[in-house]
């Protein structure tokens, strides 16, 4: 769920912003890790019943802005650039005026005397908690541009496989759609019109035929039944994804169902896996690693992990025991955690790990676009062929008799 907040920070400066959490509870936890003390929070509402269905459209900066003002800060700052002249140069540059407004912000706060991390604090609702925590422990240590570098590559990754995933579904959701409709097309309205002609010759419909004049029937006298319940199904599948019931049984499924879960669970395990490690390798803590991983996630399944990984490492006993008791973290992953405890390489190995899941994950999501395009062209070619049979058929009977 969304929360606005209005928080007072440590020199008792006031703070308003959006978070993701899962109740109030949660957002003062979150706040409380961020040195912000919590004055009022509410529940953000959606503005209209269309908000509401397909979620609000109101956002800080897209991946692209940002992967584009995440590149040109590592470039400036690789360079030599001062963090001052750097946004100041971004936002005159800027054509985008929300960009602009942002980046302004940030100048007049470092140029005020604030650090970069907390000038970008402020703005933590439009970069994200892990970035801004990112770029926090880079500062500390003197890795600004190495780090702002490697959110640049993360950011650049995970537009990348928003593509492929994007460019892989839409050839078989096409498929299926056109396919239905020109489907639904014949039996609503070409099938008809046959089957008044064969009215007229009185001829004995053979079993397909009377079938499918069956379900065209239905389909037509019907409408105003099972359309609205059709619809009414799809509105209530969308909306069961906003209350914490239906999300459970979504985020279940996610990660369960027979064909997609190998895929959903190398995507999920690799966006984690590789956001955890970058943060690691950018030195910040374990622990607020961990918090701000779970937060960046909203599959139910990952964010109890990781609220267990959580009180592992507070208990002393290790992240990989939590992993392997998991169920949908491969054990490989967990037996390379244990490792990378040992060895103390776990920022690496997780940044790695992350990296060859994801590839997995579009490995296996090709394999089944792959299969699922032709499956799909056949089963319509049945279905066009039983339509066509069913009107062929009695056509065969009316040219026999006409002999």
């Amino acid at each position: 769920m969304q929360f606005v907040y209005t928080a007072k920070t440590a020199v008792g400066d006031i703070q308003t912003g959006h978070i993701s959490a899962a109740d109030v509870e949660a957002v003062k936890r979150a706040l409380r890790e961020q040195s912000l003390y919590l004055i009022d929070v509410r529940k953000k509402a959606s503005n209209s019943p269309l908000k509401a269905l397909f979620g609000s459209r109101e956002r800080g900066l897209s991946k692209r802005d940002l992967l584009s003002v995440t590149t040109q800060l590592a470039i400036m700052t690789r360079s030599g650039v001062d963090l001052a002249s750097a946004f100041q140069s971004l936002s005159q540059q800027c054509g985008n005026p929300a960009l602009r407004n942002v980046l302004g912000h940030i100048h007049r706060d470092v140029t005020g005397g604030k650090s970069i991390s907390d000038a970008m604090q402020a703005q933590a609702s439009i970069f994200g908690d892990a970035y801004v925590a990112s770029v926090a422990a880079g500062e500390a240590a003197g890795r600004l541009p190495e780090v702002l570098g490697r959110l640049a590559q993360f950011q650049r990754t995970e537009l990348r496989m928003r593509a492929t995933i994007r460019t892989l579904l839409a050839y078989p959701v096409l498929l299926t759609g056109v396919s239905s409709l020109v489907v639904i097309g014949l039996v609503s309205f070409v099938l008809p019109k046959f089957v008044d002609i064969f009215s007229q010759f009185e001829v004995s419909l053979p079993v397909v035929t009377q079938a499918v004049v069956a379900v065209s029937n239905v389909l037509r006298k019907h409408v105003w039944i099972w359309l609205p319940i059709v619809l009414a199904g799809l509105v209530g599948l969308a909306l069961s994804r906003k209350v914490e019931a239906g999300r459970k049984h979504w985020d279940y499924a996610m990660l369960n169902a027979p064909i997609i879960r190998d895929i959903t669970r190398a995507f999920y395990i690799g966006r984690t896996f590789r956001l955890l490690g970058l943060m690691i390798e950018s030195g910040v803590p374990l622990l607020e690693g961990l918090r701000l991983t779970r937060n960046s996630v909203r599959n139910i399944l990952y964010r109890r992990l990781f609220d267990e990984l959580e009180d592992s490492i507070l208990n002393g006993r290790g992240l990989a025991s939590s992993l392997i008791n998991a169920g949908f973290v491969p054990p490989v992953a967990a037996e390379m955690v244990l490792t990378a405890e040992r060895t103390g390489t776990l920022g690496m190995v997780t940044e790695l790990m992350g990296e060859h899941y994801e590839e997995e994950g579009e490995t296996k999501l090709r394999e089944l676009a792959t299969i699922l395009e032709p499956l799909i062209i056949v089963a319509m070619g049945v279905v066009v062929a039983t339509i066509v049979m069913a009107v062929m058929l009695p056509m065969f009977d009316i040219a026999t008799m006409a002999r």
